[in-house]
């Protein structure tokens, strides 16, 4: 007896495989959308530097990082090793604002 049009469930990947393969057909609001966007993230990442470099912000990281040395040194990590992890973190953070800003 043979069984009866059962289909095969279709995982997430088939689902966005099937929709990729759609081309699309009206841009009418693609075009709406990008100056949207583009009118909205100068302001964004313009008051996201802002916040970073703000006097406040500054002494708000720089009690982190103490809070993040403490605990550090309290799990037993060396000195040396938890003053390295810390110039990695504030080098991260310099970066991202880096990049962030090169985009304004």
């Amino acid at each position: 007896m043979a069984k009866k049009g059962k289909k095969k469930k279709q995982s997430i990947n088939d689902i966005k495989a099937d929709k990729q393969k759609e081309p699309i057909k009206d841009f009418s609001q693609t075009k709406d959308i990008v100056k949207v966007l583009s009118g909205e993230i100068g302001p964004l990442v313009e008051q996201f530097l802002g916040a970073i470099y703000n006097v406040d912000v500054a002494e708000t990281f720089a009690d982190a990082l103490i809070r993040i040395y403490n605990k550090l040194r309290e799990e037993g990590i060396t000195k040396q090793t938890a003053e390295k992890i810390m110039i990695e973190y504030s080098a991260n953070v310099d970066r991202f604002a880096a990049v962030l800003k090169k985009k304004e």
